[in-house]
């Protein structure tokens, strides 16, 4: 039986602790052997055996265990040794007193079994006088350096600077990818490639430019401007790692014939397309990194940085045209006109959320370009960017394809295949592309061989069949699941993983039964995802905002997909069944994006509007390729970006729908995209044959350009072939651009008179809405009375129709609204707070969009930010403050057209990311 606890006083506490402090006091003898084990301490990473430890200088009679026990911590990071280290203070004061007696050397004899592990290595060079320069050594090792350096601070022996070191780390981190997909251990092959490179940049190879300056000075001459160079090929083809081999190969050269580089990943989360102002600080700092002892970079690089941390997100734009101005004039002053690269790799991150978003970025190095012409741009994708034209011309395209036998022999050399016979098998049984040699080596080294190379593998060298890339490969990742140790977990992978996000939720109620996995419980559910987890072969982790989930690995979920499709068709589609009914019972985009992916699986027809949200359209974009052909082609009619082979595919009037698509999604950002646009109307107008939408696009964009003339030769145009065809849809359509085309004109009201009647024939509120307000419009510049019984008439049916838009909607229409707002606002008081939940909406354009023009920008803010306000308090004087906000933001409106889509900048790329 436990005893009884007894309370005791406060003074019986205190009494105790003095008592004790007395007892705890240490003699002479005991600080002197404290010291002792303090130095030996002092010059060790890590203690492993703290009982085992012997002093400096002095026999010991107590251990460190009791002497040391409130000057240590213990050991947390990989890399050091041992179980607890002493704490950096006590470590200072003790080498400090071993360096004043020049006793190192005798302090590292003392425990030579204590001195393992790495950072012990570069301690012990640094007490000794004998450290690697930091020029020479390896990422693993300057990390290493740094944990030192932090020790030693204050100690006087020969140590660089920590700033210094700071600097070469970070400049090693940058290269770290580079030497991950493409060191010499790795890379092979790919010369006519880096060949094509180096004449676009203009640049010798590596080897030609070190014997250049081996026999003379060398100096820069000003090149002539270039297009872009876009680099592009299926996943898992090599694109990365041959753009990272150009840049390395240039990091080894003596600085005055290495050429600056910018290397963007748009597969980091940290980098937006739509935040200019953030990639040109991530440029400045990579320069800064590659030549740290120029002071203007480092100058411009704090500059920069405080800018963005002070600025307003809408002055940013002039911000970062200022910055890479001063950059690239700090280039040229500094390191003569050599080429400047700035590469954007994983293209195909930004193509998802739309080209269009690019196109402020192009404009600004467009105009840099022309003033700085060795810039060189090195777009790299799965898909040729098209939207690019630096040097007033189209991006070079550089397709990648395949190794060519020698330097596939020589790939799997450097996966670990050693005999040659073995390799050339494996080469003619898998082809040259970089995935399959990959799998296909890792098979090898799991298995072992056969006498045709990877055991019953149907490869190119079958006599009846001959396995496409994408085939070989998976029957490749098939053999790799099959050595999943858990067969639940193995039926859980396959087909499971035709789900794009897997939680423990997902599992019990969707894969369950499809997948035979007999799981009764979400507990049961959470045990198997975490099993699941661990196959880091097959799935990556995805932090949710609210929890984990886990997707495919991108690289082999493009081919796993078809051949699950291939083999187990039935047990696909219930998968795709179960996951639309689960998805569409479930609130947010998320899963709305998940459920329209699966429908269209199933070949559904999904409606146009489905795709309004753009976060939804651009989660959908980004899988688009594993839907099936009916599916890309409705998708591709909605402007949505399909293959050449699949556009192919699609008739005239799908054709037609996606390029009038792809013109609305260019209209809003800038004079570039704006081109654009009307290039492909040029295009469009060509094609149309009859009654088509290309007409309506096409004035649009003429429009949107100040061509008024042109706009109105194609609406009449495009309204001679639509009205005598009875195509009343198309003609109110062409109505309503005509109209506002006309505000001002003595012949608007003939054409409003129109527009009228069309639009309550199809009953389309829109329409109504646009045709009431500039019929109220120019009948109060008429003289009419606001209050006369057709003006109140059409005033009230407007504050019924208004409220019952989506969002999207009311923004399309905001301009025209914009007339009469004022009187809406009267006639019906209620209307802002009728409104507001529309216009706050987190989702929603008006909460997401951002102008590229600051006045527009800033209206629309202070717009966004009265409604969440709520206009004030709730009084009369609510529809004045509601009436005066929407009119400023319609002055300071910038488009010239109706219906532009929301222009999203960054305020719109958190809710992208997180739909995909």
């Amino acid at each position: 039986m436990a005893a009884e606890a007894r309370s005791i006083s406060a003074r019986q506490v205190l009494d105790f602790l003095d008592a004790w402090s007395k007892g705890a006091e240490l003699n002479a003898s005991d600080l002197a052997q404290r010291q002792g084990y303090r130095q030996a301490a002092a010059v060790l990473a890590g203690i492993e055996q703290l009982s085992s430890l012997q002093p400096v200088g002095i026999a010991s009679s107590r251990s460190a265990v009791e002497l040391l026990r409130d000057d240590l911590v213990p050991v947390k990071a990989k890399r050091l040794s041992g179980k607890v280290m002493l704490a950096a203070d006590v470590r200072r004061q003790a080498l400090l007193e071993l360096f004043e007696s020049r006793a190192f050397e005798s302090a590292l004899r003392a425990n030579p079994k204590e001195r393992t592990g790495p950072i012990q290595a570069q301690l012990e060079s640094y007490l000794l006088g004998a450290p690697i320069p930091i020029e020479q050594q390896s990422l693993p090792e300057l990390e290493d350096t740094l944990q030192v350096l932090v020790w030693l601070d204050g100690i006087p022996v020969s140590q660089p600077p920590l700033g210094q070191v700071r600097r070469r780390l970070d400049y090693l981190r940058l290269l770290a990818p580079f030497e991950s997909l493409a060191g010499d251990a790795v890379f092979r092959g790919r010369q006519s490639e880096l060949d094509a490179l180096r004449r676009y940049v203009g640049v010798l190879p590596p080897e030609a430019f070190l014997s250049r300056i081996a026999r003379s000075a060398f100096d820069w001459i000003k090149p002539r401007q270039q297009p872009a160079l876009t680099v592009f090929g299926p996943g898992g083809v090599g694109k990365s790692a041959l753009v990272a081999r150009f840049m390395l190969e240039h990091t080894r050269l003596p600085e005055e014939v290495r050429i600056p580089f910018a290397y963007l990943d748009f597969d980091r989360p940290t980098l937006d397309i739509s935040k200019p102002l953030t990639l040109c600080i991530e440029m400045i700092r990579q320069l800064h990194l590659q030549f740290p002892e120029y002071v203007n970079f480092t100058r411009l690089l704090e500059f920069v940085s405080k800018q963005a941390e002070e600025m307003d997100e809408i002055d940013q734009a002039v911000a970062t045209r200022s910055a890479l101005a001063d950059l690239l004039g700090g280039i040229e002053k500094q390191l003569g006109p050599r080429p400047y690269v700035v590469t954007l790799d994983t293209f195909e991150e930004v193509q998802y959320r739309g080209e269009a978003s690019a196109f402020p970025l192009w404009d600004m190095l467009i105009a840099l370009q022309e003033q700085r012409p060795f810039l060189r741009v090195v777009v790299s994708g799965r898909a040729p960017v098209t939207s690019l034209r630096l040097a007033g011309q189209p991006a070079v395209p550089l397709e990648i394809g395949s190794l060519d036998d020698r330097a596939a022999l020589a790939f799997l050399q450097a996966q670990g295949i050693d005999d040659e016979q073995l390799a050339s098998k494996i080469v003619g049984q898998v082809g040259g592309v970089p995935l399959s040699l990959k799998l296909a080596g890792s098979l090898i080294k799991r298995d072992g061989a056969d006498s045709k190379g990877v055991r019953n593998l149907a490869g190119r060298s079958s006599f009846w069949f001959s396995a496409s890339d994408e085939m070989i490969q998976g029957q490749l990742f098939e053999r790799i699941l099959g050595h999943v140790h858990n067969p639940q977990v193995e039926r859980l992978a396959h087909p499971g993983l035709v789900l794009r996000r897997i939680t423990p939720e997902v599992i019990l109620n969707v894969l369950n039964e499809p997948c035979s996995l007999a799981v009764g419980s979400i507990e049961e559910a959470r045990t198997l995802f975490e099993e699941l987890r661990n196959e880091t072969a097959l799935v990556v982790v995805n932090q949710d905002e609210d929890a984990e989930e886990l997707i495919h690995r991108p690289d082999l979920r493009r081919i796993m997909l078809k051949l699950l499709v291939q083999k187990a068709p039935a047990q696909v589609r219930d998968i795709h069944q179960r996951a639309v009914h689960w998805y569409s019972a479930r609130t947010g985009l998320r899963a709305r994006a998940e459920e329209l992916y699966h429908r269209l699986q199933l070949r559904e027809p999904v409606d146009k509007a489905a795709l309004d949200d753009r976060s939804v359209r651009f989660s959908v974009q980004a899988s688009i390729e594993e839907l099936p052909l009916e599916s890309q082609l409705l998708l591709a009619s909605y402007g949505l970006d399909v293959s050449k082979e699949v556009l192919a595919r699609a008739d005239r009037e799908q054709r037609a729908a996606g390029m009038a698509a792809k013109i609305e999604e260019l209209l809003p950002y800038g004079p570039t995209s704006l081109a654009e646009a009307g290039n492909i109307a040029n295009v469009l107008l060509s094609e149309a044959d009859g009654p088509s939408s290309a007409y309506r696009t096409a004035a649009r964009v003429a429009l949107q350009q100040e061509n008024f003339e042109r706009a109105m030769l194609i609406l009449e145009q495009g309204l001679s072939l639509a009205i005598p065809a009875n195509d009343t849809v198309e003609t109110m359509e062409l109505l309503r651009v005509k109209a506002w085309a006309l505000r001002g004109s003595p012949d608007l009201p003939s054409v409003l008179d129109q527009l009228s009647e069309y639009a309550r024939r199809h009953q389309d509120a829109p329409t109504i809405l646009q045709g009431h307000a500039q019929a109220v419009s120019v009948a109060v510049q008429a003289g009419e009375s606001v209050g006369s019984i057709g003006i109140v008439s059409m005033l009230v049916e407007m504050a019924a129709l208004l409220p019952k838009l989506s969002n999207l909607q009311i923004w399309e229409l905001v301009p025209a609204l914009g007339l009469v707002v004022r009187w809406l606002a009267a006639a019906n008081p209620e209307l802002p707070q009728l409104l507001r939940p529309k216009l706050v909406d987190e989702a929603g354009p008006f909460v997401l969009a951002a102008f590229a023009e600051t006045a527009a920008d800033r209206s629309l803010k202070m717009f966004v930010n009265g409604a969440i306000e709520g206009w004030g308090s709730p009084n009369a004087k609510t529809d004045l403050v509601f009436s005066d906000s929407f009119e400023r933001l319609c002055a300071a409106w910038p488009f010239r057209i109706l219906g532009v889509q929301p222009p999203y900048g960054s305020r719109g790329s958190h809710r992208l990311s997180e739909a995909l």
